[in-house]
């Protein structure tokens, strides 16, 4: 006998709530929606996955746990006695696995019924699975929207963006709501060329896990002794300025969702213009590539990164691979051993 556990976790400004999908197989299924309000962020998940664990507990123990969520998520959890303390719970039921089965969507939706029926701050709250059903229709339109407005329009235009800002981040986490940034970069472009850079450290209050330090080289002492998240931020906000163009590698799902959020978080002002993905973009033109991650790209193109993982290093080479998909585009060329075409080549062959 099994219980399917599936927990999400969601954030307005500085709000948090969690949401559970349980299936206690042949016994019931259900959601629930928990309003922790102004809980520390890094203590959000672990609290909500114990408030669920603890009523699971006390009837199923004798049950398998079957976890519908990433377990990368409890890296999020900062405290070690905290994360060790799940673990444990999880140890309690007959066992416990993570799977790859998800419920995002409803779990998105549950969230909407919460914000909208006002839960009590510090409440757990239960839905049937058919109070989910019956609500769902006109709740996912008004997510897909309420998604859809939120995201600023991708570049169309045929030539590189007269002006831009590449931006990059390096976190603890591949998930947004969970990342916290330990350093940021960005390179303002203007006609092909780059002509300033930013660079920051950032002190998210938390110890770089060793994993994150051997792919960067980004030291503890690095971040202990950098400017707050909050400054950092302000600072690229400042530097973006009225740049109509955002450009970054995986753009759409990490690095402006990211930016978003922390925008979100410290209730500064949102940035208004377009965004270009390379990642997208080259997918866009069908490069016959193994994957399309930012090192495989650079390859192909012959880009060097001489410090990959690095935000400054990624933002000039995710510069460098946008010049690089534009002249392919434009031109059907890809880099050799003799060298692309230059922007100001490409700008005479098209004029």
């Amino acid at each position: 006998m099994e219980i399917t556990l599936a927990i999400e976790l969601f954030q307005i400004e500085r709000q948090f709530s969690t949401t559970i999908y349980c299936d206690i197989t042949g016994v019931k299924q259900g959601y629930m929606y928990l309003n922790q309000g102004t809980v520390a962020p890094e203590k959000a998940f672990g609290q909500g996955i114990l408030m669920a664990l603890g009523i699971l507990l006390k009837s199923y123990s004798d049950r398998s746990l079957l976890l519908a969520f990433p377990e990368g998520y409890l890296t999020t959890i900062i405290q070690p006695q905290m994360r060790e303390e799940v673990y444990a719970v999880f140890k309690k039921f007959a066992s416990f696995q993570f799977i790859t089965e998800r419920h995002n969507d409803l779990l998105d939706i549950v969230n909407q019924m919460g914000h909208i029926d006002a839960i009590k701050q510090g409440s757990l709250h239960g839905y049937t699975k058919e109070q989910v059903e019956t609500r769902k229709n006109n709740l996912a339109e008004e997510v897909k929207a309420k998604k859809k407005l939120n995201m600023p329009p991708d570049y169309q235009e045929v030539f590189l963006p007269p002006r831009g800002v590449v931006i990059d981040f390096e976190t603890n986490s591949p998930h947004v709501k969970f990342a916290r940034i330990f350093e940021v970069g960005a390179v303002k472009f203007e006609n092909g060329i780059i002509i300033d850079r930013f660079q920051s450290y950032t002190n998210p209050g938390i110890k770089i896990p060793k994993s994150i330090r051997t792919l960067t080289g980004i030291k503890q002492s690095d971040i202990d002794s950098a400017p707050k998240t909050y400054i950092v931020m302000k600072q690229l906000l400042q530097f973006i300025g009225d740049t109509p163009t955002l450009v970054g590698h995986n753009l759409h799902t990490y690095d402006y969702e990211l930016l978003r959020l922390f925008l979100d978080r410290f209730n500064l002002p949102h940035w208004k213009g377009n965004l270009l993905c390379t990642k997208k973009l080259a997918r866009k033109i069908q490069l016959v590539v193994s994957d399309y991650k930012l090192s495989t790209l650079c390859q192909l193109f012959r880009i060097s990164n001489n410090s990959a993982h690095r935000a400054q290093s990624d933002c000039e080479a995710t510069f460098e691979l946008l010049i690089a998909l534009y002249n392919h585009t434009l031109l059907g060329k890809l880099k050799t051993e003799q060298g692309s075409l230059e922007f100001e080549e490409v700008l005479n062959l098209i004029q």
